[in-house]
């Protein structure tokens, strides 16, 4: 007889996997520990979810395509931030965008809150669209001041940027006690500061064998 799937479990099995996976993080969370908050066996949580990737992508996936549906939006299918590696932005490409983006995803985390801030605990796609950032923030630099994409120095300081872009931006929705118009305006200015950085004049001195 096949397995009759009640969606009142299945919510509740949502509501215990919110839990765990926030209090602790994606990797080190447990389908057994879910089943127990779940009030099931593990063997019946299996039935609902065959893993803890599918339980998880559940979860943040209805935020995770408005997310990858906005910049799509707003860069003009330029950029595609779970498959696209190799984009070439301007300065102004990424200033044009700005407004619209740190508004959108605002609305998105006011709407998702729990979900975003799971999605934000994943370890393994933090790193991958915190190398995407840097890839992209390499790239402008070295399109817009003739730098060699490929020196250290200038892989390094990208870096730099992206890890501490996307630690500032968890810092300040997690922590954020204002209402959506002023998170915007707070979000749309760390967001300029980034790009305005850019501007600066060590980007002349990263080239090949030279020192920053």
């Amino acid at each position: 007889m096949a397995q009759i799937l009640k969606d009142d479990v299945k919510e509740r099995i949502v509501d215990a996997a919110k839990s765990e996976f926030l209090e602790s993080g994606y990797e080190k969370a447990s389908m057994r520990s879910i089943a127990g908050k779940s009030k099931l066996t593990v063997g019946n949580l299996y039935h609902y979810f065959k893993n803890k990737e599918e339980l998880n992508s559940f979860i943040v996936g209805p935020a995770l395509e408005k997310i990858q549906e906005l910049v799509l939006r707003l860069s003009g299918n330029k950029v595609d931030i779970l498959h696209s590696e190799d984009i070439h932005l301007t300065k102004e490409d990424v200033r044009e965008m700005l407004d619209s983006l740190g508004n959108g995803v605002v609305d998105i985390y006011t709407e998702h809150k729990t979900e975003v801030n799971i999605l934000m605990m994943r370890s393994s796609l933090n790193k991958y669209l915190t190398d995407w950032v840097a890839g992209m923030i390499r790239r402008i630099i070295a399109d817009n001041y003739q730098v060699d994409e490929n020196a250290e120095p200038l892989k390094l300081i990208s870096q730099g940027y992206a890890e501490s872009i996307f630690a500032g931006f968890k810092t300040i929705l997690r922590n954020n006690r204002s209402d959506n118009e002023t998170l915007k305006r707070i979000v749309k200015i760390y967001i300029e500061s980034y790009v305005d950085m850019l501007d600066i004049d060590f980007v002349s001195k990263v080239r090949e064998g030279e020192s920053v």
